[in-house]
């Protein structure tokens, strides 16, 4: 078994990305994805950068804060005040694929033009599986930008396999219970009995890191990051995955 651990919301608030880096360096975190669009995301990718991870993913976006572009240009994809909706399900089924791959692929150029490496793409709040046109968008942006995507056509029957068919490299299972809050050790620990004596390359998504005021005034996951980041530093959890032999691997190796 090789095992992803991706931290989502990277840059979200300077104290997320803080115990991200941590859970990199001393925890089960593997890699992690940032949201470009955050205010930021400068600062924490200059320090990610400092502490020696130069690649990362894009957290590709349209249900958090404002887009990269300028609103008008992006119309049909934020609301009267010229933010994004707050989840997929809110934005307008009558979108413009044009406006959504502008402002996802001006997302991906922001990111390289801070010296990071891109290693992969995934959405935030599942995006890409909104409908089949966004599902392709995301595949489209992860062939022309040559890297990786996330497997969450696991999570919409209808859309499962297309990722596979179009040729873009991903892990074989994507483990997430959206049900579950925050990551739970016994879940944790039976996703790796599942899969340990198997070929299968498995990614864990959660969202570590620390909370503070500002992160409860954007974020409906606050505390929730501290209890994973709390899991994924475990020393015990991490002795166990160890002796089981299960090798911990990044996107870049993919």
């Amino acid at each position: 078994m090789k095992l992803i651990v991706n931290a989502d919301d990277y840059g979200i608030t300077m104290r997320v990305s803080e115990g991200i880096i941590l859970g990199m360096k001393q925890g089960l975190i593997t890699d992690t994805s940032a949201l470009v669009n955050s205010v930021h995301f400068e600062q924490s990718s200059a320090m990610a950068l400092e502490a020696g991870i130069t690649a990362m993913g894009v957290h590709l976006n349209l249900t958090f804060m404002t887009p990269v572009l300028q609103a008008s240009a992006v119309q049909s994809i934020v609301d009267e005040s010229g933010r994004f909706y707050r989840k997929p399900g809110l934005i307008p089924t009558s979108y413009n694929p044009g406006e959504v791959r502008a402002e996802l692929k001006a997302q991906i150029e922001k990111f390289l033009a801070s010296g990071l490496t891109l290693n992969h793409l995934d959405t935030h709040h599942g995006v890409s599986v909104k409908d089949a046109q966004m599902h392709d968008l995301v595949i489209e942006l992860a062939r022309e930008y040559n890297v990786p995507m996330r497997r969450d056509d696991i999570l919409s029957p209808e859309l499962e396999g297309r990722l596979v068919d179009a040729g873009v490299r991903s892990t074989d299972i994507l483990c997430v219970d959206p049900a579950m809050p925050s990551l739970q050790e016994c879940w944790f620990r039976s996703v790796l009995e599942q899969y340990k004596d198997t070929e299968c390359i498995v990614e864990i998504a959660g969202h570590p890191g620390y909370a503070d005021g500002e992160l409860r005034s954007i974020s409906s996951l606050a505390d929730e990051r501290e209890h994973d980041l709390a899991l994924l530093m475990n020393p015990a959890l991490r002795e166990y995955v160890r002796q089981q032999g299960i090798q911990l691997i990044s996107y870049s190796q993919l």
